[in-house]
Order: structure tokens, then C-alpha cells, then sequence
């Protein structure tokens, strides 16, 4: 980066830099032609903003300033309309800009390693500082005072983004004023630069100076009104050695990262190639994310004390095996800091008598859902209330929705904690691409699936009511959102839109009162209620080989099938099969005639040696099965049986009542909803107050 200031050593201040003071008359401005092509100056457009705002900072740092000063000065309507960047530093003489600001690349920094009088380390050579304003704004000014021969002599530079060439220096003119920098950049009324409003910008800004700033306290940086202060958001310092490649083997000192944790989250987070010293010169690498721990790593190295502009560019081919030493380093770091602070919250919540699992040994399923709750109260953690009743309702609350699901889990981070929006989308990234959010979510629908279908039978156990469930608005929706209760298969399909008017065509062989369940909306009666239907399921399923269907026709449960009823299935489904359309095609259908109860009538049809139970009919195309809502609830329940005692999970009346209410309330009977049915904890999406600190878990062990 070069340089907006002059050198001011004495021995410079005899040298042609001391220029006759013209008369009080307006100065005569030369128009320099910056030797670089136009696309190469406005590339700086792209640069981040607190990137050009630490540019700025530095230049004056270089210049010795021990005071830099930036002002985001705004309109009334608190829009950004002017930048200005104020230093106390040695200043720029006419000699040095008409140099600097000629040629790309130029600076006086480029063969020097300390600023004037020794005083301090120099952070740029690369001659490229001064044009970072073009990340900024659109005009540009420069007001600087330097001694020379010993008198103040004030330069007055201009520049803007229409003739980003094209640079304006002013002829020196006699001035009372001390040596010192003025930046002033215009920002356009369509420009719009929130990271330098950020929450974080100042905290940012600190950790690309901290050890410059800790390396000389005497330098003060004022950022919109607030001080620098590295210790002030500085958490934990740390040097990690790295596991060196044999060419930096013989390094002294050798290569090293220092690790700096921060008390706030910083949204710039690349690593940071630093000299020996910790003074950053160019960010390497992608930003580094961590949902634990904010951080910046510098990478530290006398290698990079004397780099030229060029080297600086080159360092992924000219230092490539130091800076895959370096990410390993930090990656390894990460891992154990993120155990140690899990580690460090666990015990404090255990300490607190309110960590929500026991020291009992767990199941398997146990154990995946508490170190879940450990890593995502770990990322919680600074959300968290921070004492009392909320704190406890808090973790009890996290817990509740791990054992739901990652999707619970969100709705409560979202409505109960106040995590910003880049720790939710961290903690979600995190729980999407661990192997514990799958499990809790297998677990989770397990247990859904075992609560749905004791909920079936105890609507079907009870005369009231099967009486009160309605087909149309009721029954059908709930075993359509179920299908896994006929094949797990099932469960994605949907209806399938080509076979709706061949079902329709031959739906009269069914009786009068059956409908597909694509014309559910239009079966009304006179009064607006729901018909009584018997409703016809469809779905469809397969690839280029070989195709699928599944025809469920659900009887009402008043309906006692018989003789009747099975054969307008068989008549149904021998219709289907021989329509043209599917004629010779290489699909497989299954029908399924499914009731509460059926007549002994039939019980020869559908319980015939060497056959499965219930299958009424069996030919090369198709099967015909006889099904009551006993067999197919018992069936499923044998299918879940194992991932039931892995849970030691057990559907209680009060657990099958409380799901049906949560995931169905629009769809059961009128008298086993909730009095207070819009209420979170009515619904089961929050526990109840009452027991919401209980350590004991009565709920499944997902």
C-alpha cells in the first residue's frame, strides 16, 4: 500500500523537496495521469469497506500519526454522505504526491522497514493504500500539511471515479497550520454502506490493528465516536505452533499462529498474514466460521517481514505448504476449544442444578439426544437468560424441542432465545450436516408414528366417537398425511394426476356414495357439512422398468363390509386393469377395501390357505385386499416394535390425546380437542409451565 504522507526525516528536508512558497493567489493545480489502466483502479470498487477504511487508518499510522480520526458524517436522514479520515501525522510534501500519485505502486515505504525516526513498524509497501476511497465514494480530497525546510506547506489533492486516471495535485501553499492528513470522500446518495454501520464494524476495524495498537499505545484510532481498544473485545490470546514443512524448518523464530478469540462476533474472519511483528499485511483464504467461537487468526512469519508488492500476491504458490500448516493449526484449535467450552457450559448448567439429563447410564438414543443438547446449548449459550426461572425454562425448552425435532428446535431459537441471525443459521447448517439431527429425527418420527396410531385406536375403541369422526374433513386427511400405514413407500407419493379420470370413469361400479379423494371439496351437502363418503385413495409410484399403484377405497366405519362391498371392489379393479390405457403395461396394482369391521360372510374370501391374511383376490396385474383398521394399526405397531423398545417408549393415552391435538387438531372429533386450543402449550409446541423444570424425562428418549 502506498502511502499518503511524506517521509519528514531531516535528512529528507534539505533534499529538491524544499519548493519556493508561491504568493497568496489561487494555486495552480497539475493534472497527473496515474500510470495504470482504468479497469486496474476501479477493481478497487470491490474491495470490502472496513478493508479501505483500515487502508486510510494505516497510511496515517505509517505517517507516525499518534492520533487518526475517522467521522462517518451523515444527512438527517442518518444516510452516510461523507467520509473524512483526520490523522496528526508528519503529512504528505508536493515532492511526495506528485510522485505517489503518479505511479502505480510507488511509495516512499517500498525500501524501508520503519517509519520516520525509527519510531515504528511500517505496515504498507505495495503503493496501492490511497485507492481503497474507490470502495467508498465517488469524489475525493486530500488536505495535507508538511514541514519543508522546516515550514508547514499545506498540498491540496483531488480525484474522482468518472477519471479514476486523472489526479489533481494543487501547487504548494504557506500555511500556520501543524503537520497532519485530512481524507475527505463523498459518498453518492445511491451508495450504500451498511458493514460500516455494523454492529461489529469498529470491532472489526480493532482486530485488523490490534497488535499495531497494542504494539504502541501511544497511537489512538477513533472509529464514529468509539475508541479502539483491542483489550476491551480481546476474549483470549493464544500462539499455536504448526507442524512446519521441512523447508521452514530452520526458520528463527519459527512460523506461528496466534489465535485471538473475541468477546463479539466478528463478520470478517479471514486469516491475516502478518510479519514477525502482528502487523497484518493482506488477508489470506476464505472467512473462517465457527458456531462456538468468534476468532481471527494471524499467521506470523519473519518471511513476510521484506515482501515486495508481487510476493504478496503470490503467496498461495510461494508459500502454499505454510498456509495449508497454518489451516490445519487452526482447524485443530478449533476442535478443542469448542470442547473445552462445551465442556466448560455443561458443567456450569450441572453446577446450576439445571442441566436436564441424569447420570444414569443412557440408552443410545439417550445419549445422541443429550450430545445434541450440549452442542446446541454450547452455541446458545450467550442468549441464554442468564439467571432465575427463565434460564431454567430456557434449557428445558431446548430439550423439549430436541426431542420433537430439528424443526421444533428452530421455532424455539426463534421465539424464545435471542440468537442473531447468523448463529441460527450456523447452529441450523450445523444440526443439518451431523449425523444427531438424523437420528433425533428418525427417533422423533417413531414416536409420532406409535402416538398416531394409538390415537386411531382410540377414536376407533370408542362408539362416540367414531360417531363423531367425519370422513371427508376428518378421517381422510389424517390417513392420507399417514401412508406409511400401507408401505413405507407410500409415504411420498402422490395422487397421481394421469390415473384421476380413469378411476373417476368406472368409480359408479363402488356405489353411489364414493368419491376420489381429488373431488373431496365439492361433496356438500345442502347445508354446507360434509357428505358421507366412502373415500378412494390413489397414488402411483416407479421408474423406465416398472410402475406401482395404490387404490385404498375407506369404508365409513357405520359400514359392516360384506359380500357387496368386496365384490364392487373386485368389479372396480378388474375395470381399471383391463382400461386400454394401462392394458399390457408393466405395472402392478394393489387395492385395499379397508373398514372398521367385516361380515363373517366374507371370511373365506379373505382367509384362504396359502395366502397372506386378508387378500380377497390375487391375479398377474393386481391384488384385492380385505383390511380392517385392527390389522393395519397392528401391523404397523409389530414394524415399530423394535425402534419401540430401543425408545422404552410408550403411548399413554395422554401422549396419543396430545399428538393428535398438536399435529391434527383440525382433523378429530369435536370432544377431544383442548378447551383453549390456541394455546402453545394446548397444542404440545411448548411443555407445560408447570412441569417444564422437571429433570425427569417423560417423553421420548430420541
Amino acid at each position: 500500500m502506498t502511502d499518503q504522507h511524506a517521509h519528514a526525516d531531516t535528512a529528507q528536508r534539505a533534499d529538491s523537496d524544499a519548493l519556493p512558497v508561491p504568493a497568496p493567489s489561487p494555486p495552480h493545480a497539475t493534472e497527473l495521469l496515474l500510470e495504470v489502466g482504468e479497469r486496474k483502479i476501479l477493481q478497487f470498487e470491490q474491495k470490502k469497506k472496513i478493508t479501505a477504511i483500515a487502508e486510510l487508518v494505516w497510511n496515517s499510522l505509517d505517517a507516525n500519526a499518534t492520533s487518526v480520526v475517522v467521522e462517518l458524517r451523515r444527512n438527517e436522514t442518518g444516510a452516510i454522505t461523507e467520509i473524512v479520515v483526520t490523522d496528526n501525522g508528519h503529512g504528505i510534501t508536493p515532492k511526495r504526491a506528485r510522485e505517489s500519485f503518479r505511479e502505480y505502486g510507488a511509495s516512499w515505504k517500498a525500501t524501508k522497514t520503519h517509519t520516520a525516526g525509527n519510531k515504528r513498524i511500517l505496515h504498507g509497501r505495495l503503493g496501492e493504500g490511497r485507492l481503497y476511497v474507490f470502495a467508498l465514494g465517488n469524489e475525493f480530497v486530500w488536505d495535507s500539511v508538511a514541514l519543508v525546510d522546516g515550514k508547514p506547506v499545506a498540498t491540496h489533492i483531488t480525484a474522482d471515479v468518472h477519471r479514476a486516471t486523472k489526479w489533481h495535485v494543487g501547487e504548494p501553499t504557506a500555511t500556520t497550520a501543524g503537520p497532519g492528513t485530512t481524507v475527505r470522500i463523498r459518498v453518492p446518495d445511491d451508495r450504500r454502506l451498511r458493514p460500516l454501520e455494523a454492529s461489529d464494524a469498529a470491532a472489526n476495524l480493532t482486530a485488523k490493528l490490534a497488535f499495531y495498537l497494542k504494539a504502541y499505545p501511544e497511537a489512538v484510532v477513533e472509529y464514529d465516536r468509539v475508541r479502539l481498544n483491542p483489550d476491551e473485545i480481546m476474549e483470549a490470546s493464544r500462539d499455536l505452533p504448526l507442524e512446519l514443512p521441512e523447508e521452514y524448518a530452520q526458520d528463527s523464530p519459527a512460523p506461528y499462529i496466534t489465535f485471538v478469540e473475541w468477546k463479539e462476533r466478528m463478520t470478517d474472519r479471514k486469516m491475516l498474514v502478518c510479519n514477525s511483528d502482528g502487523i497484518a499485511l493482506t488477508e489470506y483464504g476464505d472467512d473462517w466460521t465457527d458456531t462456538v467461537v468468534s476468532f481471527t487468526p494471524y499467521l506470523r512469519s519473519n518471511r513476510f517481514n521484506d515482501l515486495a508488492i508481487a510476493d504478496l500476491h503470490m503467496l498461495t504458490m510461494t508459500h502454499s505448504p505454510l498456509l495449508d500448516a497454518a489451516t490445519k493449526a487452526i482447524r485443530d484449535h478449533l476442535r478443542e476449544r469448542n470442547k473445552e467450552i462445551e465442556t466448560q457450559v455443561v458443567r456450569q448448567l450441572k453446577d446450576e442444578g439445571i442441566y436436564p439429563y441424569g447420570a444414569d447410564n443412557p440408552s443410545p438414543t439417550q445419549e445422541v439426544e443429550r450430545r445434541t443438547f450440549d452442542v446446541v446449548v454450547t452455541v446458545a449459550r450467550n442468549a441464554l437468560p442468564q439467571r432465575g426461572t427463565a434460564r431454567r425454562l430456557s434449557v428445558n425448552l431446548i430439550r423439549s424441542a430436541l426431542e420433537r425435532g430439528p424443526g421444533d428446535l428452530q421455532k424455539i431459537l426463534n421465539s424464545v432465545l435471542s440468537l442473531n441471525d447468523e448463529d441460527r443459521g450456523n447452529l441450523a447448517r450445523l444440526l443439518d450436516r451431523t449425523e444427531l439431527s438424523d437420528v433425533i429425527g428418525a427417533a422423533a418420527t417413531v414416536a409420532n408414528r406409535l402416538d398416531f396410531i394409538g390415537g386411531l385406536r382410540k377414536i376407533f375403541a370408542s362408539d362416540q366417537l367414531r360417531e363423531e369422526l367425519k370422513e371427508v374433513d376428518e378421517l381422510h386427511p389424517m390417513i392420507s398425511q399417514n401412508l406409511w400405514l400401507f408401505g413405507e413407500e407410500w409415504t411420498l407419493a402422490r395422487p397421481e394426476v394421469g390415473l384421476t379420470g380413469v378411476l373417476r370413469a368406472h368409480l359408479g361400479l363402488l356405489g353411489e356414495d364414493a368419491a376420489l379423494e381429488t373431488q373431496l371439496n365439492t361433496v356438500r351437502r345442502e347445508d354446507g357439512r360434509s357428505g358421507r363418503v366412502d373415500i378412494v385413495l390413489f397414488r402411483g409410484i416407479g421408474d423406465e422398468r416398472s410402475t406401482e399403484r395404490l387404490v385404498i377405497e375407506l369404508k365409513r366405519p357405520s359400514v359392516i363390509v360384506g359380500r357387496k362391498e368386496l365384490d364392487q371392489v373386485k368389479s372396480y379393479a378388474r375395470a381399471i386393469i383391463d382400461n386400454p390405457q394401462y392394458r399390457g403395461t408393466k405395472t402392478r396394482w394393489s387395492f385395499y377395501l379397508v373398514t372398521y369391521e367385516f361380515h363373517d360372510q366374507i371370511l373365506r374370501d379373505i382367509r384362504q390357505q396359502g395366502r397372506p391374511d386378508g387378500l380377497a383376490d390375487h391375479q398377474p396385474e393386481y391384488d384385492v385386499w380385505v383390511k380392517s383398521w385392527g390389522e393395519i394399526l397392528d401391523a404397523a405397531e409389530r414394524k415399530l416394535s423394535f425402534f419401540q423398545r430401543q425408545l422404552n417408549y410408550e403411548a399413554t393415552d395422554e401422549r396419543v390425546t396430545q399428538h393428535l391435538v398438536a399435529s391434527y387438531e383440525r382433523y378429530i372429533p369435536e370432544s377431544l380437542r383442548p378447551a383453549d386450543s390456541g394455546s402453545l402449550a394446548a397444542n404440545g409446541l411448548l411443555p407445560d409451565p408447570a412441569t417444564a423444570t422437571e429433570t425427569h424425562r417423560d417423553n421420548v428418549d430420541a
